[in-house]
Order: C-alpha cells, then structure tokens, then sequence
C-alpha cells in the first residue's frame, strides 16, 4: 500500500472549556503505529493551507528529508547535556562555556522535563521575550544563546530527533556592533620595532601583510611559502610526523582552514625577507611559527592524552601582544614628545592585525578579491567586519563637502 499522510479535523477541549477543532495529519510509520501531528485550528486555518501542509509533509516524507517513523521522546535538558558531550572533543572551551550558559537560560525558561519533538515556535519567542523582558539580559547576550540552540537543535534534526529546527528563521535581537580596531601604518610600525624578538617580529609582519587568522598563522609551514612567485598558500594539513636530530619523531598536526578551502596571497618583499630571517632561526621546524623546541612539548602533550581543540599551540600569545602594545604606545609617546597616557592607542586583539589588513587593501583590490584573499564564504562577511573607515576617510569626507558647500 502506497504510503500517504491523511488531513482530519480533531476536536479538543480547551482549558476554559471551550471546544475547537484542530487540522490534524495522520499517517502511519514503517511498523504500523499511527502517528498524528496537529497544525493549526479549523477557524485559524483554512482548507486550502491545511491540504498544502499535508502534501508537502507526505512529499518530504517519501523523499526522506523528514522520518516517517517519529524518534523516542527526549527531554530538552537530557538533549542538551548530550549534545554537549558530543561536540566537546571539538570545540573551545568558550564554546562549551556559551552551551552551558544556553542550556540553563532554555531549561529555565522552558523546563528541562519539557519534550525536545513539542518544542516549537512559540517557545522560541517566549524563550526571547523571557530572556530579554524577565532576566534583563542584553541584545548581546539573548543572540548568542539563541544562535548556540539553533545550532544544537540543527544537529537534533541531523540526529533524527526532531523534524524542523524551531529556531530556523528566528530574527536575532539588534545589537551595538564593537568598534572596528584597525592600527594605522605608524603604530604596526611601531608594533614591529617594539617586538622583544625576530619570532614577535615576523608574526606581526605576517599578520598585517597577509590577513591570515591566528590558526593560519601558527599552523603555516615553510613549504606554504613560494619565495620564487612571492606568495603564501593557506591549505589543510595532514597529520604526520618528522625526523628531529636527537628528538625523536615530532608531530606535523592536522589541521584545516576555518573556510575549508585552499587559497594564495600575495606576499610583499620586506615580508619575505623577514621570514628569510625567521628561517634561519627556526632550525630543523616545518613550520615557520612553531619551533622544534615548542613541538617536542606538543608531542608529549599528544601522548599524555593532553592535546585536543583547546589546546594552545603557543601559550599567553594575547598576554605578549598586550606587552608588545604597551611598549609601542611608549615608543610611539616618546616620538611624539608626548606623555604616554595622552597618546590615543585603543587596545587591540591580534585578530585586529587582521582587520588592519582587510581594510588596508580593500583600497587597493576589488572585494571579490579581497574575499578570496580573507578566506572569507559570504561576501557580506568581508563588508561587516572588516572594512572600517579610518582617519583618511573622515578627512578625504570633510573635503569634498566642503567643496561642496563652497568653503
């Protein structure tokens, strides 16, 4: 018998006593149980829109896209918990952090006995207006828990738990962007003369020449790097392991880009002589920013057990570059002839070296290419993040308005 889904009317008794009926789809699952699935009132609902819902339910579930067979009920809380051991071998720690911190704002709001597969919309606006209008919480704060459910709920629905993801098309609440950091050509300059060594040195210059991520940048090796066509490859990487003179076998690690696809920048002389330099020094490393010495601790992490997606390649690099900061805005005051705590030097991220090149080279190259050469998927991600106006564009603006108005 061909498999089919049936629309009824179903009546039900609403807790003031009043009577409805509800637009009922019925159908039943690989071992003969009826299931039914209710999607809207008779008077809320018409016919018309009730029958389109029953013949895209009945062709997504000959299609395979959803189950016929409805999955073992679960609770949100015990959903929640196990998704969250299922993606810690693979996340950061923050990440980890920011699920736990969603899964106790939708267990409050919600109830942690509350059925996964009976989640739906409308506890989705009112985990929202819970969070936003009870709890006080910020914009900021109501996104990030939102989008960290509506990635767990993907996987649920990837799992075969539930059919839709109720989070799917949820509008975010606005919030204030952060002020785009971008370092001006004196203080990356000041940045590099600052740096306590060659290794700060070139990673600095690397960073503000190329635009590659932390992880691109630590994960780099010296066979990336065309000296011959002045250019830098970013591609995955495939665990292995090398020869190191007294050492032992040392790790290559695996590894893959954020974007997942390989791609080449353009490298500038003054960097390829720095990493010239660098290579001197890094005797016996494939990589350029990790050395043999770093590498022998990464391999008796490894075989402690200790080594997994939170581990860091190099330690305290956000604690250096802090350092490294202070000592440029000291070195850049002295220039000026001005007191340090007078000179304006809003404290920046490493990842901001990245943005100084995005908006850098967004006045030389078309975006297209600038997105290729950020690694970016969306093109609208390039746009957002790092394109900020600078000094140069508040100035070139006042200009031309005054030629405009005539002054």
């Amino acid at each position: 018998m061909a498999f089919s889904v049936q629309l009824t009317k179903r009546p039900r008794t609403l807790s003031s006593g009043k009577r409805v009926h509800y637009w009922t789809l019925r159908w039943r699952s690989t071992n003969g149980k009826l299931h039914s699935e209710s999607i809207g009132r008779v008077d809320e609902l018409s016919k018309t829109k009730a029958e389109s819902i029953r013949r895209k339910k009945e062709a997504a579930i000959t299609a395979g896209l959803l189950r016929r067979d409805k999955p073992k009920l679960i609770t949100l809380a015990t959903f929640l918990k196990d998704d969250l051991e299922a993606i810690r071998p693979d996340v950061k720690l923050n990440t980890l952090e920011g699920h736990r911190h969603a899964t106790a704002h939708a267990t409050e709001a919600l109830g942690a006995k509350t059925k996964l597969q009976r989640i739906g919309p409308q506890h989705v606006a009112h985990l929202k207006t819970y969070l936003l209008n009870e709890k006080k919480c910020s914009p900021a704060t109501v996104a990030k828990t939102l989008r960290t459910l509506k990635a767990a709920f993907y996987r649920a629905k990837k799992l075969g738990l539930i059919q839709e993801n109720p989070f799917a098309g949820i509008k975010m609440p606005r919030t204030q962007s952060r002020p785009k950091r971008v370092f001006s050509p004196e203080e990356t300059r000041a940045l590099r003369e600052a740096a306590p060594n060659l290794w700060w040195k070139a990673f600095i210059l690397v960073a503000e020449t190329t635009g590659l991520r932390k992880g691109e940048l630590l994960n780099l090796q010296w066979s990336d790097i065309d000296e011959h066509n002045k250019t830098l490859r970013v591609a995955a990487k495939r665990s292995g392991t090398f020869e190191a003179n007294g050492l032992g076998e040392l790790p290559i690690l695996e590894w893959s880009a954020k974007s997942y696809h390989q791609r080449t920048i353009p490298l500038p002389d003054a960097t390829l002589s720095v990493l010239a330099e660098l290579h001197d020094e890094m005797i016996g490393s494939p990589y350029a920013f990790l050395s043999v010495e770093r590498l022998v601790i990464i391999r008796d992490a490894i075989r402690a057990d200790q080594f997994g997606a939170n581990y860091e390649l190099v330690n305290n690099m956000h604690r250096w570059f802090d350092r490294v900061q202070d000592s440029a805005k000291s070195l850049l005051a002295e220039r000026k002839e001005v007191e340090v705590e007078e000179l304006d030097w809003p404290r920046g991220t490493i990842h901001d070296l990245r943005r100084t090149y995005g908006t850098r080279i967004a006045r030389i190259v078309p975006i297209h290419v600038l997105k290729e050469y950020m690694g970016h998927a969306k093109i609208q991600t390039t746009q957002e993040y790092y394109l900020a106006a600078e000094a140069v564009d508040a100035q070139a603006t006042r200009g031309a308005l005054d030629a405009l108005i005539g002054n």
